[in-house]
């Protein structure tokens, strides 16, 4: 509801700036109403002992309960996990997919998500370089709905699906003349190696900038982005589960939406990790009233950034580190290699466009290697297969291939590793 969101703007922008002890008072009071009311209308909460926990007196004591992985959200029946009722309010429901191509549902009430929207209001804000009249285009697999103030010219939004032909992107791209252009990175970088000379002078015209989302950006693909586009690039992750999780200011603190969400980094066995310390992310979104999800488990990596950022937001900071925590390759000795070690790869050779890896299940490893239209690949595969026996330390089996393109999730996602090797794991 567009008057509400609009209402909800300046509490946004406000919040951002409360001091550290006032966001802390604020998340416990929140968190502790929302276990109030999921252990009395949540079925999944309320016939579990584990919750039955009296008010938290700090947000540490959050780590005594469980984490809720993502595979319960796929095998329990929905209304186990909707609030009693909350079929009858009105509600946004989204359904999202990953590598399995597994759906999981989710619901957020419209209070939520309309605070949510006006959050995003405060990704752009954030930036410095935003003017709710620019146009953005948005490449991305889904189309969504126009809204009614973007007939006045105001928050613009041109979508533009990922799937279609190149030759189709670029002509639809350069004839929107975006300010803003905004997609997850894997489709900026292919949007990047598709645009000729000419086309990227027409392009810089009128572009401010770049904003990634959804996916790992590694320092190498961000650099690549800002040469290539000639303008700054600002990340932000997200999640239908979760929604807005953190947006980037100009001092490059990617910022967690605290007023909205609490985040934890955790071992493998569900307990908070120091602050600087590399570990899974567990979020839960204290507004929600409609699917409540109390330490979320996503299945990716980050950290938590010790000290404040130099903008003065009160909001912490963290990063994502290497992308999902169960993509990984399994190397002889045990070690396991994640997504950067291959996003590397692309970063560093020129000939290189993208690559991703499969791991069967005897443990045999192909690296698919994506030309930036190099036809003589022989010398990189040789470069590639040196530094992997280098990482594991001798030879092991593999594989150094071409390939046409980097494989997308059903989410649209760039898909850096599949592995079916179990052993040692």
């Amino acid at each position: 509801m567009f008057l509400r969101e609009a209402l909800y703007i300046p509490v946004t922008l406000v919040r951002q700036h409360a001091s550290r002890a006032a966001v802390d008072r604020r998340k416990l009071r929140w968190i502790n109403e929302m276990l109030a009311f999921s252990r009395v209308h949540v079925p999944y909460y309320r016939d579990d002992a584990r919750y039955e926990h009296a008010p938290l007196r700090d947000l540490a004591e959050l780590a005594d309960l469980p984490v809720l992985a993502k595979p319960t959200l796929r095998e329990r029946p929905l209304p186990d996990l909707l609030a009693e009722g909350s079929q009858d309010r009105p509600f946004r429901q989204f359904q999202t997919s990953g590598s399995t191509g597994q759906r999981v549902t989710v619901r957020h009430d419209q209070r939520t998500h309309d605070y949510h929207m006006a959050a995003c209001f405060r990704r752009f804000a954030a930036t410095g370089r935003y003017r709710p009249t620019d146009r953005l285009t948005h490449v991305r697999p889904y189309v969504a709905p126009t809204r009614g103030f973007e007939k006045l010219k105001l928050f613009r939004r041109h979508t533009i699906l990922s799937h279609r032909p190149m030759a189709e992107i670029k002509a639809e791209l350069l004839a929107n003349r975006p300010h803003v252009l905004a997609g997850q990175p894997v489709h900026m970088r292919e949007v990047l190696r598709a645009l000729e000379p000419d086309e990227m002078a027409v392009l810089r015209r009128t572009l401010k900038m770049v904003l990634t989302e959804s996916e790992l950006l590694t320092d190498e693909h961000r650099a690549l982005l800002v040469d290539g586009y000639g303008v700054p690039v600002f990340d932000e992750y997200s999640a239908f589960e979760i929604l807005n999780i953190y947006f980037e200011c100009p001092h490059g603190g990617r910022h967690v939406a605290e007023d909205r969400i609490h985040v934890e980094v955790v071992d493998d066995a569900g307990r908070p990790v120091p602050a600087g310390t590399e570990g899974r992310l567990v979020i839960t979104p204290y507004m929600e009233r409609a699917m409540p999800l109390i330490r979320y488990e996503l299945g990716d990596i980050g950290v938590l950034d010790p000290k404040p950022c130099r903008c003065g937001r009160a909001f912490r900071t963290m990063r994502l580190t290497k992308g999902r925590s169960n993509d990984y390759v399994i190397l002889p000795d045990g070690r396991r290699l994640y997504p950067d070690t291959f996003v590397w790869f692309a970063a560093i050779h020129p000939d290189i466009a993208e690559c991703f890896v499969e791991q069967d299940a005897q443990g045999r490893v192909r690296i698919n290697i994506v030309s930036a239209g190099t036809e003589d690949l022989q010398p990189v595969f040789d470069s590639v297969r040196a530094e992997m026996y280098r990482v594991a330390g001798g030879p092991f089996e593999l594989d150094v291939v071409r390939a046409e393109r980097l494989p997308l999730t059903a989410g649209g996602k760039g898909k850096f590793i599949t592995s079916e090797y179990t052993v040692g794991a």
